[in-house]
């Protein structure tokens, strides 16, 4: 006998709605020192242009952003600086965001939180310091804590010669993503996100004046929406946030910690304990 029956077949109904685009606002002041503005996506590598920017108020706007997504905004200053966001979330957050939604609507329990402390802090900072590499120079600027997960940012650099170096030395920011497995710290394989990297002369490479700043960084969310972006301009820069021009290549700061769920008491040696989050998710 042959059985001749269908049998139809259903695609399941897409367990989220398609990310709306979104406008991202604000204010940069003074807005007198604004010399140009964009909005950089680290995931896609796009840069926007504003679709306006008041020149007196530094009222800025950007307009369909596409959204479930994350963007610096990155400011170049008439005396010649550039201030930017750095987003600090996980390399995966969208992931992570989708994957609790999906959790809840299968009445599963949601993933078992973990808590990120001093002592991980610490840990992550003693990891990068051992870690040996062809770049001899490494700096950390950000560490953002997510319980079992961190993200850092950190400077590399390679100063003396190497082969074919003609004389020029080697500069990047990277973003590395770590890690707590079985109660060790370490680097997720293969997914550093490359911010800057330039081979360069000395003179180049002195001129290089750049700083990163969380606030600058703003999630436009699946319906679009985003909070409004308000920040002053330092008068004054920061080593600890970035590069600065003329600065020696070997330079010790004090690394920003974000993300402890544990506040310490007082000041922490080595570390700039912020109490605010950071790209939580």
């Amino acid at each position: 006998m042959v059985c001749t029956a269908k049998v139809q077949l259903k695609e399941d109904p897409p367990t989220v709605s398609p990310p709306k685009s979104g406008d991202v606002t604000g204010t940069i002041i003074p807005a007198g020192k604004v010399a140009k503005i964009e909005a950089v996506s680290r995931l896609t590598l796009k840069t926007y242009r504003p679709a306006s920017f008041d020149k007196a108020s530094g009222r800025f706007r950007f307009a369909d952003l596409p959204g479930d997504a994350d963007y610096d905004v990155r400011v170049t200053t008439t005396d010649g600086r550039t201030i930017e966001g750095i987003d600090l979330a996980w390399i995966e957050a969208r992931m992570l965001r989708l994957a609790a939604l999906r959790r809840k609507q299968l009445n599963m329990p949601p993933e078992r939180g973990e808590s990120f402390d001093l002592d991980d802090a610490k840990a992550i900072l003693q990891w990068v310091e051992d870690w040996k590499d062809f770049m001899e120079i490494k700096r950390v600027l950000y560490v953002n804590g997510m319980g079992k997960r961190a993200t850092v940012l950190v400077e590399l650099m390679r100063t003396r010669e190497f082969h074919a170096s003609g004389g020029k030395l080697v500069w990047r920011v990277e973003l590395w993503y770590m890690q707590n497995e079985f109660g060790g710290w370490d680097r997720l394989a293969n997914s550093e996100r490359v911010l800057h990297r330039q081979r360069v002369s000395r003179d180049q490479w002195r001129k290089i004046d750049l700083q990163y700043f969380p606030e600058l960084s703003i999630h436009v969310d699946p319906n679009g929406a985003s909070k409004p972006l308000h920040f002053k301009l330092p008068e004054k820069g920061d080593l600890s946030r970035g590069r600065l021009a003329d600065t020696a290549a070997q330079c010790k700061t004090v690394p920003h910690i974000y993300g402890l769920d544990t506040k310490p008491k007082g000041e922490v040696k080595g570390m700039q304990v912020h109490a605010d989050r950071v790209k939580a998710d």
